[in-house]
């Protein structure tokens, strides 16, 4: 998607996300945000000071801070995941309340390998969904499906080409089920998940895609860098590796029939400790993405 003019909206949108170590997504991001809501509404947090502010995005905000803490920078030691998603988070939130004090109506806070998309059988693109949209909460998700490669049956994947024409597959998943979409200034909790002393609410219109898994040697590229590995990021990438070998095993079902119940067992079971989140779906399930959805991206 090419960037082009946007009108001027009723609604006021920002996007943000933040970058680092990027190989793929950020192109992808700043096309499709920017195609719905113009490219002087996007706030990229370029974080380190080691990484280059990209060219080639004008119109795009971007804001360069460190990435390590202060105490991680004296000692010289690598900055453990958990505080950085929570550093990542405050910052984002920080920016989205500037936002809303000066200039706009409506944040969107996302990875920068997550897309929110609206059903394009209801809706004309993301932009209009939130433009006819009559806010009565303060943040909205969307049904969260994590889109991974099939290593039994799908090739790399090309950057250049759309995503999901070479996707078909994806994990429903309630760890990216997450109130990505904020109409009035709140505060995130780490990596977005929640919203700190608010509810959720999942929109039947709205799906968000993640594609951090949507190739596998960019997924685990760096699943033995001993950085990461003391940083705290070993798990993680464990989990990434059962996630692919599980797809891979499995055979995927038509979504379509199922997406309601899902957000109806997503709203509904939680877990005591973490009442504003939804509660891992047990499977979890493997569908396969709707065609009219894998012509957005």
């Amino acid at each position: 998607m090419s960037e082009t003019a946007v009108p001027t909206p009723r609604v006021k949108v920002a996007c943000i996300t933040t970058v680092r170590n990027d190989r793929i997504f950020l192109r992808k991001w700043i096309n499709y945000y920017g195609g719905n809501f113009g490219r002087q509404s996007l706030f990229v947090i370029i974080d380190g000071l080691d990484e280059t502010i990209p060219a080639g995005f004008e119109g795009v905000n971007f804001l360069h801070l460190r990435h390590r803490d202060w105490a991680a920078e004296i000692s010289n030691t690598p900055m453990r995941r958990v505080v950085m998603e929570h550093n990542r988070s405050r910052a984002i939130s920080d920016l989205a309340r500037t936002l809303w004090r000066y200039d706009y109506d409506a944040v969107i806070a996302t990875d920068v390998d997550e897309f929110l998309v609206a059903d394009p059988a209801r809706h004309a693109s993301l932009n209009a969904f939130i433009q006819g949209h009559q806010a009565r909460t303060s943040t909205l998700s969307g049904l969260g499906l994590d889109v991974v490669q099939d290593l039994k049956s799908e090739p790399a994947i090309d950057p250049s080409q759309p995503f999901l024409a070479q996707r078909r597959a994806a994990v429903v998943s309630n760890a990216y089920t997450k109130p990505v979409l904020a109409f009035k200034p709140v505060t995130w909790g780490a990596g977005l998940h929640r919203v700190k002393r608010r509810n959720f609410h999942i929109h039947p219109d709205l799906y968000m895609f993640h594609f951090g898994m949507i190739d596998y040697e960019t997924a685990m590229g760096r699943a033995n860098d001993p950085n990461l590995i003391a940083a705290g990021w070993g798990p993680h990438m464990q989990r990434r590796e059962v996630l692919f070998r599980m797809v891979e095993a499995a055979t995927a079902v038509e979504g379509e029939p199922l997406f309601e119940g899902f957000r109806r067992r997503l709203t509904w079971v939680r877990r005591p400790l973490a009442w504003n989140k939804p509660a891992k779906l047990p499977g979890p399930p493997v569908v396969m993405i709707p065609e009219r959805l894998r012509a957005v991206l």
